[in-house]
């Protein structure tokens, strides 16, 4: 089955046709990732969170793929792939990330406290807040500790923190959703 068949298949709700077409499309994706490895650099990169993205900008083609205009899937959801990919490598690039070890040295942020984030109620102590950032990305710990101020002290606001990891905001808004549902996960219930 071609992908521009299965991706009328995804869109109408058949997960085994959106697998197939990830599965299908993962040496693509894969060589795309090594790419921005060489363009970029990989000592501050992970391939694997590069090719995450890019499996999101191949799910976000298959919701956006209009087959009528005749354009081939792949050459279609490459733009997704790429853009998903850029972003994640602006908040790499983009930060100057804090060690963890240095994480001591700041206090909780006010901000925190008031959050309808609730991850840092439910750690008992520091140690397991930060031993739960030890354990997600270096992408989402960056945007967190940006977002929620243990770089500076300050809380950002999600526009601010956008346009300082050059996203748009509704990604921003995903990228800390993904990163806290991770964070969340980590730490003991």
């Amino acid at each position: 089955m071609s992908n521009e068949e299965l991706c009328v298949l995804a869109r109408n709700g058949s997960i085994d046709a959106r697998d197939q077409l990830l599965e299908n499309n993962l040496a693509f994706i894969q060589q795309q990732a090594n790419q921005f490895i060489e363009r970029y650099g990989g000592n501050r990169l992970d391939v694997d969170d590069l090719i995450q993205e890019g499996c999101f900008g191949l799910m976000e083609a298959i919701s956006r793929f209009v087959p009528e205009r005749g354009t081939k899937f792949l050459t279609y959801a490459v733009w997704w792939i790429r853009k998903f990919m850029q972003e994640s490598v602006s908040i790499v690039t983009a930060s100057d990330e804090i060690s963890l070890d240095e994480l001591e040295d700041f206090s909780l942020p006010q901000a925190y406290r008031k959050s309808p984030e609730q991850i840092v109620l439910q750690a008992e102590t520091y140690a397991e807040l930060h031993e739960g950032l030890r354990q997600i990305s270096a992408r989402e710990r960056t945007y967190l500790l940006y977002r929620y101020g243990f770089t500076d002290g300050d809380e950002h606001p999600i526009p601010e923190t956008a346009a300082h990891f050059r996203l748009t905001v509704k990604r921003a808004q995903k990228t800390e959703q993904a990163a806290l549902n991770d964070l969340r996960r980590r730490l003991p219930h």
